[in-house]
């Protein structure tokens, strides 16, 4: 190496042919080595190289000399063009692999800037949303109607400068729990940005199509019960629509197929208010509001038809209801009478006070006439100092009682 070229001298070497062929074995390995090297070394000692397989040089013997990499340590190699080599860095332990990450835990929702520098969820509203409305995922909640409860609730929520949006936002995942909760914390990370992107993935996750076919069996398929109100029909028909606003039936179809399911004494009622008693005079929502009108008013169209099923509900229910008529008129037969016990209760009616002298109910003793005619005037004064004012021991001392 001439003083011209720059870096530092290397220490002696006495061993510098076996160096020369463990350079040679890194540049196999892809390590970069001097092109002029390889020039110099043979063909014999390569060979030897090649015959000495695993061997390791410094095994059993201190005086050879050791790896470079246990030469050199963590300095760089210098190699013969002046450029220093760093070996590559250790790779990362298991350690890394099975242990959490801060850096790995991310919110499920991308919250939008808020325009405003102060910016708070106030306890009491958390509170009432948790001791509220709960949606835990199960089969027989509603996904509609906790989206239609929980934005009722979270109108009233204001705060200057903060959109309504970023609120819900905040709030709604309070309002789930159980299953519910964890499908929240399982989507993917940063995927919510948006109140309308959370309601469709909740509404597509717990309102499935098969929902939807249930539904639109119920209105196709749908009957007045026998003992049903207009209103009360009404109420339930409409409610099917409410639960699922993207039903598809028409106008037309809604109306007619309400129609059709009515009794025959309501369809008559509704064809006595059309022109010539023709329903088909009438527009859909003509027809529609004519039906509101008449179950808001007046929601005791069913007793027609109630009297009627009754009459066709067999012999038992005839006998049962003259069983208890007939136990009716023979408990008010009893009661009619006065000194009568009251069947299943034991009780009886209170006894009448009786004239000790003649055993009359009319009139009590100190009233008696006939005592009057038939004793003394002194007769009548010693009755009355030998009677006995409810004292048991009154002249009748004994020394045993006390």
């Amino acid at each position: 190496m001439t003083r011209s070229q720059s870096g530092g001298l290397l220490p002696l070497n006495p061993e510098i042919e076996r160096t020369c062929r463990q350079l040679r074995r890194q540049q196999r390995a892809g390590l970069a080595t001097d092109e002029r090297i390889d020039g110099h070394l043979s063909s014999d000692s390569e060979d030897e190289y090649e015959m000495e397989g695993d061997y390791n040089p410094h095994q059993g013997n201190p005086h050879l000399v050791p790896p470079v990499n246990q030469v050199l340590g963590n300095n760089p190699i210098p190699q013969a063009d002046g450029v220093h080599h760093h070996p590559p860095p250790p790779g990362p332990t298991l350690e890394y692999y099975y242990t959490p990450r801060i850096a790995d835990i991310r919110p499920v929702i991308l919250y939008p800037p808020i325009p405003v520098n102060k910016f708070e969820i106030k306890p009491c509203w958390i509170q009432l949303i948790t001791s509220s409305i709960q949606f835990h995922g199960l089969k027989d909640e509603e996904a509609r109607v906790h989206l239609s409860r929980f934005l009722q609730l979270t109108n009233g929520f204001k705060l200057n400068g903060v959109p309504d949006d970023a609120i819900r936002l905040h709030l709604f995942p309070h309002s789930l729990a159980r299953n519910a909760k964890r499908w929240l914390e399982t989507q993917p990370p940063l995927s919510i940005t948006s109140w309308d992107d959370l309601a469709d993935k909740f509404v597509h996750r717990y309102y499935p199509a098969s929902k939807t076919t249930e539904i639109q069996r119920e209105i196709t398929h749908f009957r007045q019960e026998p003992d049903e109100s207009l209103r009360d029909a009404w109420e339930r028909y409409m409610g099917y629509f409410w639960q699922c606003p993207h039903h598809g039936f028409s106008d037309a179809f809604t109306v007619g197929n309400f129609y059709s399911a009515l009794s025959p004494d309501i369809q008559r009622v509704i064809e006595s208010l059309c022109p010539g008693g023709d329903i088909h005079t009438k527009t859909p929502h003509e027809l529609n509001q004519m039906i509101s009108i008449l179950a808001a008013r007046d929601h005791s169209w069913g007793q027609s038809s109630r009297g009627r099923n009754s009459r066709d509900r067999g012999v038992h229910a005839m006998e049962a209801r003259s069983g208890l008529e007939q136990q009716v008129a023979e408990l008010v037969q009893t009661l009619k009478q006065p000194n009568s016990l009251i069947p299943g209760r034991g009780l009886a009616t209170p006894p009448v006070a009786q004239c000790q002298w003649c055993e009359s109910s009319s009139h009590l003793v100190e009233d008696c006439q006939a005592m009057r005619e038939s004793t003394t005037p002194q007769e009548q004064l010693d009755f009355i100092a030998n009677a006995r004012h409810f004292d048991p021991y009154n002249n009748t001392y004994n020394e045993g009682w006390r």
